[in-house]
C-alpha cells in the first residue's frame, strides 16, 4: 500500500501515523507546511525575532520522517499566520483565527495539485484541510482517510455557547464556511479516524454512517512522560497543574473560579499554555499563577513537579494531555466532555465531573488535596493503565492495520463486481 499523509500543522496523531508508515516502507509523501528545520540555525541568527521563529520551526522538524519524503507547501501563508499569532494573538484574535483557517484551505489546494500528478493508494488528511485533496483522491480511485482530531463544528459551537456563554462572532467559534468544509470532508471520507466515542457519536448524529468510523484512542510518549519519586516527598503546598490552551473551550475560567473556592486549601494552581482568550485570566485568584506558553519539552518536567492535574474542558475530542499526566502518575480531574475520560474509571484512576460545574470541580480538588492516600492510589492506577495499553507505536500500527483492511475490502469488492459483470 502506498500511503501519503498531509497535515498543515504538527499533530501527534498524524505524525505518528506517518512515522509508522515510514518504518513499514509504506510512506510515499508527507505533505506539510513551513517545514524549515534545516534553516533553523540561520533563522535563529535573525535580530529580535530569530529565536522566537526558530522555536516554531524546530517544532516542525519531524524525526523519523526522511527529508526526501517531505513536500513543503503553503509556507508563505503559514509564515504570515505564525507571525500574526506571535505578535497579535491577544490584540486581533479574530484575524489570527481566520488566517489559521485560510492556511488550511490554501494548503489543501496545494496538496490536491500534488496528488493529481501522482495519487497514492490512500491519503490520511487533517480536519478542515482535505476537501480538494479528497476530491482528487476519489476521482483517481484512492482511499480518503480523515483524521478528525476535533469535535464536529456544530457540537463544538453548541457546547461553547451553552456552557461557556460565548456568543457569535467569537474567535473560539468555528465559522460557518469552515463547518461546511468539514461536512464535505465527512461526506467524501471512506474512513474517519476519531479518538473517542464522544466524537464518534457526534458525527453519527450528523449523518455519518457508523461503518465509516474507526475509534482509535491516542497514545503517549512514555519515554518523556514518567513519574518522579521526589514529587511526593516535598514540603510546602501542593501544585495543581493545568496544561493547554488558555481558552473558554478548555474551561480555564471554570478552573479559576474553582481555585477561588479552594483558596483556603494548601494548593497552588499553575497554568501553562498559549493564550487564546485573554479575558479568561481576568481577576485571577491569589492562589493561581499563569506560567506562560512554555515549549513542549518543558511539560514533562512540569508534570513531574506537580501533585495533581486538572482539565475542566468544555469540549475536547480526546485531550492527549490527560494521558501524559496519567503516565506521569498524576491523579487527574477532568470532565465528561474530554474524550479521554471514557478510558478513566471514576474514583479508580481519575475523577470525572460534569463540564461547566464549578462546585463539583472544587469538591473533586478538595478530595484529592485532603486525602493523600487517594491521591497516591489514583495516580499509581493511572500510570499503570496508560503504560499497559497506550503507546504511539501501537496507535500508529492500529491505524495502518485499519486502513489496510479497508483497502483490501475495496479491492475484493471491486473483483466481485467485475466477476458479476463477466
Amino acid at each position: 500500500m502506498r500511503l501519503s499523509v498531509s497535515t498543515p500543522y504538527r499533530a501527534n496523531s498524524i505524525v505518528n501515523i506517518a512515522r509508522t508508515a515510514e518504518e513499514t516502507t509504506q510512506l510515499e509523501r508527507f505533505y506539510t507546511t513551513l517545514y524549515l528545520a534545516r534553516w533553523e540555525s540561520r533563522v535563529r541568527r535573525l535580530p529580535c525575532v530569530g529565536r522566537r521563529f526558530s522555536d516554531e520551526f524546530g517544532r516542525r522538524a519531524y524525526p523519523g520522517i526522511p527529508v526526501d519524503r517531505v513536500i513543503n507547501l503553503a509556507a508563505g501563508p503559514e509564515f504570515m499566520h505564525v507571525a500574526t499569532r506571535r505578535f497579535l494573538e491577544n490584540k486581533r484574535p479574530m484575524l489570527v483565527a481566520d488566517l489559521m483557517y485560510q492556511v488550511k484551505k490554501k494548503f489543501d489546494k496545494a496538496v490536491s495539485i500534488q496528488l493529481s500528478r501522482c495519487p497514492p493508494d490512500a491519503l490520511v488528511a487533517m480536519y478542515a484541510a482535505a476537501v480538494e485533496s479528497f476530491q482528487v483522491m476519489a476521482a483517481n480511485g484512492g482511499m480518503c482517510v480523515l483524521n478528525l482530531v476535533n469535535s464536529h463544528p456544530a457540537e463544538h459551537n453548541r457546547y461553547l455557547e451553552e456552557l461557556a456563554g460565548i456568543k457569535a462572532p467569537h474567535h473560539e467559534l468555528i465559522p460557518d464556511w469552515v463547518a461546511r468544509r468539514v461536512d464535505m470532508e465527512l461526506e467524501l471520507a471512506d474512513l474517519i479516524l476519531v479518538p473517542s466515542r464522544f466524537v464518534a457519536d457526534q458525527i453519527k448524529v450528523h449523518g455519518v454512517p457508523p461503518e465509516s468510523v474507526a475509534i482509535l484512542p491516542y497514545g503517549v510518549d512514555l519515554r518523556a512522560f514518567h513519574p518522579s519519586e521526589e514529587r511526593r516527598n516535598k514540603n510546602g503546598p501542593l501544585e495543581c497543574l493545568y496544561v493547554g490552551q488558555i481558552s473558554h473551550r478548555k474551561g480555564v475560567r471554570i478552573l479559576l473560579d474553582a481555585a477561588h473556592r479552594c483558596r483556603n486549601l494548601p494548593v497552588i494552581f499553575k497554568l501553562i499554555g498559549p493564550i487564546v482568550s485573554s479575558d479568561v485570566l481576568v481577576d485571577m485568584p491569589e492562589n493561581a499563577v499563569y506560567e506562560g506558553r512554555n515549549l513542549p519539552g518543558s511539560v514533562p518536567q512540569a508534570m513531574r513537579n506537580a501533585d495533581l492535574f486538572v482539565l475542566p474542558t468544555i469540549e475536547d475530542s480526546f485531550a492527549l494531555v490527560l494521558f501524559e499526566a496519567m503516565a506521569s502518575a498524576l491523579p487527574v480531574i477532568t470532565t465528561e466532555h474530554a474524550g479521554a475520560s471514557e478510558l478513566i474509571e471514576d474514583g479508580q484512576d481519575g475523577l470525572i465531573v460534569p463540564p461547566g460545574d464549578v462546585a463539583r470541580l472544587a469538591d473533586a480538588i478538595h478530595r484529592i488535596v485532603d486525602q493523600p492516600e487517594l491521591r497516591d492510589r489514583i495516580g499509581d492506577a493511572a500510570r499503570i493503565k496508560v503504560h499497559s495499553a497506550y503507546s504511539w507505536e501501537s496507535y500508529g500500527q492500529s491505524v495502518l492495520n485499519t486502513i489496510e483492511r479497508r483497502v483490501a475490502e475495496r479491492l475484493w469488492s471491486g473483483w466481485g463486481d467485475r466477476g458479476n459483470a463477466l
